[in-house]
């Protein structure tokens, strides 16, 4: 199952337009979609939703205003993925000077809690095809040349381990979760390579999950996490003391 299919498996949109939005608005930000996806049918998206085709064009209108999304027209037509806008780095530094320590540390506390079950159960779980898939992921991730394209490829590649667990709960709890975390650290700091984040920690998951080392595997994703809301935390103090608005 691929991570969008199981994205859309979990409950949670409501039925309403504005949630179906922000679901799919949800997929396109942690890079489960990408620019020049095109969306499935209406009627296999809704059902894979669970909700009306009435309530998923609505949605998708949404999304057309949003600028998220474009429908052409005519044979090869559809939906398409357009690249979704992403705040100033301002804001998020506002963001971040404004929540607390305590803040970041809870967040970082539950993003590690279940990134590192996911990857425990991934350890135990994980046929070579799923081992092979998380690698491909790994090197999109060295691949990007930004930090918004290292963010999406970051989530993408955290989600991913949360359906080599197969499990829809820990893959669902990782979007929202995960990318909260992802999109604060990628952003306040500016291009990639001034981030303390490498491709160690990525490969030393893989190599747990492949070696099906669970313990290993959990510790090296909560310790991954944990270095990353350390950092913040350490921004968020600088900000503080310099008191920049």
């Amino acid at each position: 199952m691929s991570s969008f299919a199981a994205y859309l498996r979990l409950d949670g949109t409501e039925g309403l337009p504005h949630s179906v939005a922000g679901q799919l608005e949800t997929a396109i930000a942690v890079g489960l979609l990408s620019h020049g996806d095109r969306l499935p049918p209406e009627s296999e998206l809704a059902a894979e939703l669970g909700v009306s085709t009435g309530t998923l064009r609505q949605a998708l209108e949404t999304l057309r205003q949003r600028g998220a999304i474009e429908t052409r027209r005519g044979r090869g037509g559809g939906s398409f993925v357009r690249n979704a806008s992403k705040p100033p780095p301002e804001t998020a530094l506002n963001q971040l000077r404004e929540r607390s320590a305590d803040s970041l540390r809870d967040l970082g506390d539950a993003c590690a809690a279940v990134v590192g079950g996911a990857a425990h159960l991934a350890a135990q779980r994980a046929a070579h095809d799923d081992v092979e898939r998380l690698r491909r992921l790994a090197e999109h991730f060295r691949s990007a040349e930004t930090a918004d394209e290292r963010r999406r490829a970051d989530s993408r590649f955290h989600i991913e381990i949360g359906v080599v667990a197969h499990s829809v709960r820990l893959t669902q709890a990782i979007v929202h979760l995960h990318d909260e975390l992802a999109s604060l650290f990628w952003t306040v700091g500016g291009e990639a390579e001034h981030h303390p984040v490498t491709e160690s920690a990525n490969t030393a998951l893989i190599e747990a999950i492949d070696s099906a080392d669970a313990d290993t595997a959990r510790a090296v994703a909560m310790q991954d996490v944990e270095s990353r809301v350390q950092h913040l935390i350490d921004l968020h103090l600088d900000l503080v003391v310099r008191g920049e608005p």
